[in-house]
């Protein structure tokens, strides 16, 4: 038989001289106890450690008629439950009357993940929080309803946006704010679902999901950034910025220039790389992508000789102290810094030669456009030359040691295409 009776254990009173009132469970001859909420002190009691004070004993009463309520329906006589089964059911069935706020629960697993790209997860609920309008959320109120409105809200935050950057004559941005936070949201749920759902016990906590019925929009497709080689050479042939005593100026325009056009014949090696690579050998920088090292085995090695082209650019920003490839740590913090310096310097240029909002970028998408639909390079090598992984060749890939001939050979033929009347390539 199973019992329960309110108890209190004059042994574990607690450092500020409360006791907490346990229900004692009975069955099979074996004992458990359960805490409760209800704390209690020396004068709510008997000498025998006996509630009598009212009110406790009054909640206490409560709590174990609910729990002599729930363990009748299941049937004990018939199934081999042991106490243990009995308990966890009790504790699920408690945990199910509590509220789960999907916002805490959010915040929580967003401090302790270690997944790449955790501060998405951040932006996305402080836009969930400021479309709430408070910082908590019962996650049984988390509907597909719930999600239309806040996809209203972004979109309409997207189009205040657009409009103040029309009006500014800035660029638009693509709607990726939109299907990245609503599909953080997603994650996020899912994500309770499984810390809160335990199907082999059948302790359903969070039994809907709003995401059935309800379709995060697509991203739309990256801008297309690519410029021509006309004005790839335009670049390359606009004068430099000097002072007045005819000393070149170390200043954002006349470094965006040099950046844009070593990027361009450098395979469109971005700035973090340009940043930090540091080894050169034979003409030859080979660095380790940034921006991709960490997710791959291969660490996004490339190897890209330096066209003669350039080498007046590589010996101007040459790192004397022979640490890095080039200098330009020495005057820029971070990698960050120096990139928001080379945009900053090209918005100049874009002004000068027709481009709207030119962005560093556009050298590593030109270089790929122009090598598919001006050289005729198959883009496969395109794919190895930018140095992005084909899933389809991933195993592969593992047993051949790349030597980067084809990948150089490609962008010879694309800086021959573009400065094909310049003396040096």
């Amino acid at each position: 038989m199973l019992t329960f009776k309110a108890e209190v254990l004059k042994s574990k009173q607690k450092s500020d001289g409360t006791y907490n009132v346990k229900i004692r469970m009975t069955y099979n001859r074996e004992v458990k106890r359960l805490a409760t909420n209800i704390f209690v002190r020396k004068e709510d009691l008997t000498k025998s450690f006996k509630l009598k004070n009212p009110k406790f004993l009054k909640e206490a009463d409560a709590i174990v008629r609910y729990y002599q309520e729930t363990c009748a329906k299941l049937q004990l006589d018939i199934n081999n439950y042991t106490l243990d089964d009995i308990l966890l059911h009790l504790k699920g069935e408690q945990m199910k009357s509590q509220e789960i706020d999907f916002i805490q629960f959010s915040r929580e697993w967003i401090s302790h993940t270690t997944i790449k790209g955790a501060e998405n997860y951040t932006s996305a609920i402080n836009s969930f929080v400021q479309f709430l309008g408070k910082d908590n959320l019962c996650i049984n109120k988390l509907t597909t309803s719930l999600l239309k409105g806040f996809m209203d809200y972004l979109v309409r935050k997207r189009e205040e946006k657009v409009k103040l950057l029309m009006k500014q004559g800035k660029r638009i941005p693509s709607n990726r704010v939109v299907s990245l936070y609503l599909g953080s949201i997603r994650h996020l749920f899912n994500e309770a679902r499984r810390q809160y759902n335990d199907y082999d016990r059948n302790m359903i906590l969070i039994p809907h999901s709003p995401f059935d019925n309800f379709k995060i929009p697509k991203q739309e497709a990256t801008r297309k950034r690519a410029i021509s080689a006309e004005l790839i050479k335009k670049i390359y042939k606009l004068p430099y910025r000097y002072n007045s005593r005819g000393k070149e100026i170390k200043g954002r325009y006349n470094l965006a220039k040099d950046c844009f056009i070593m990027s361009f014949c450098l395979i469109g090696m971005n700035t973090a790389d340009l940043y930090n690579c540091t080894e050169l050998n034979d003409g030859v920088i080979t660095y380790y992508r940034t921006k991709t090292t960490s997710r791959r085995n291969d660490k996004a090695k490339m190897k890209v000789k330096v066209p003669a082209l350039i080498i007046p650019l590589l010996n101007k920003y040459k790192d004397i102290k022979g640490q890095r490839v080039f200098n330009f740590y020495n005057n820029y913090s971070t990698a960050d810094s120096f990139n928001k310096a080379v945009n900053y310097g090209l918005k100049e240029i874009g002004k000068l030669i027709g481009v709207d909002d030119l962005e560093y970028y556009a050298a590593r998408h030109s270089w790929a456009t122009l090598a598919v639909n001006k050289v005729g390079i198959d883009k496969y090598t395109v794919h190895a030359a930018l140095n992005h992984i084909d899933d389809a060749m991933k195993i592969t890939d593992i047993y051949i040691e790349r030597d980067f001939k084809i990948e150089n050979e490609a962008n010879k033929k694309v800086l021959n295409y573009v400065f094909r009347n310049q003396k040096k390539l």
